[in-house]
């Protein structure tokens, strides 16, 4: 059996009320190239049971269960792990994506194959509009810091051989910029980006949850990350942080 086109990586913990939208809108996708794997991360809700009869009858779909909760980072990384396809998006399972959520990103992919990422529009948290454009890196990092690119895995379509190639993963150590801080990993090894404007996927802002992370915790999280940055980056993500 060949290796699917997209594999999409869904980090689920309880979330009873949203986990069927978020499955319902990837079986609805214009494209069938594609395989969804489900990380339980140890719901004790119905999450699991959901899940279950929502992928019953659908080999694209596969189950990871975790047997004690471990966070969304070891639940993306478990996801990578079992990945196969060529690109690797993120779906968080609160959330739900457009049916041509995947089939943007392949176009996108091929009008500009030398891309070794491909960044949607979305609607909700701190969305940037912009207009469509090519990112080179330098601009690439400038916008994930603050712009159109967002420190986001949920609106990036990545090349999953890259990931592979430099064994890249999320840092399970932090519980928060943790994609910001994988999306500055991945570039840098990006020469170019393509950004979509129309916006395919929905982040559905959860008021309690966001605001925690608003204020003093999220400049010792950046703190932190821009660290753990300048310890391992090549020289254009390093001049960037230098001035931050």
């Amino acid at each position: 059996m060949s290796a699917p086109l997209f594999s999409v990586v869904v980090p689920a913990y309880n979330q009873h009320k949203f986990i069927n939208s978020c499955l319902t809108s990837l079986r609805q996708q214009t494209i069938t190239d594609f395989e969804v794997i489900v990380v339980d991360d140890c719901s004790t809700d119905d999450t699991a049971a959901q899940i279950a009869t929502l992928i019953k009858d659908d080999d694209r779909f596969h189950v990871i269960t975790h047997t004690h909760n471990r966070g969304v980072s070891a639940a993306r990384n478990s996801g990578m792990a079992a990945a196969t396809g060529q690109y690797l998006c993120f779906v968080d399972g609160d959330d739900w994506v457009e049916p041509n959520f995947l089939e943007y990103f392949l176009q996108a992919y091929q009008a500009a194959p030398k891309s070794q990422l491909v960044v949607c529009g979305h609607y909700g948290y701190l969305a940037v509009p912009g207009p469509q454009k090519t990112y080179d890196q330098k601009e690439l990092i400038a916008n994930i810091n603050f712009g159109t690119v967002g420190g986001f895995s949920w609106n990036k379509c990545f090349v999953r051989a890259i990931i592979t190639a430099h064994h890249l993963k999320f840092n399970e150590e932090i519980d928060f910029l943790e994609d910001q801080l994988f999306a500055f990993q991945y570039a840098n090894y990006v020469q170019s980006t393509a950004y979509m404007p129309e916006k395919t996927y929905h982040y559905r802002w959860r008021f309690r949850s966001n605001l925690s992370h608003i204020g003093i915790p999220f400049f010792a999280a950046r703190r932190k990350m821009i660290k753990l940055l300048k310890q391992e980056s090549k020289q254009t993500l390093r001049e960037d942080l230098n001035n931050q």
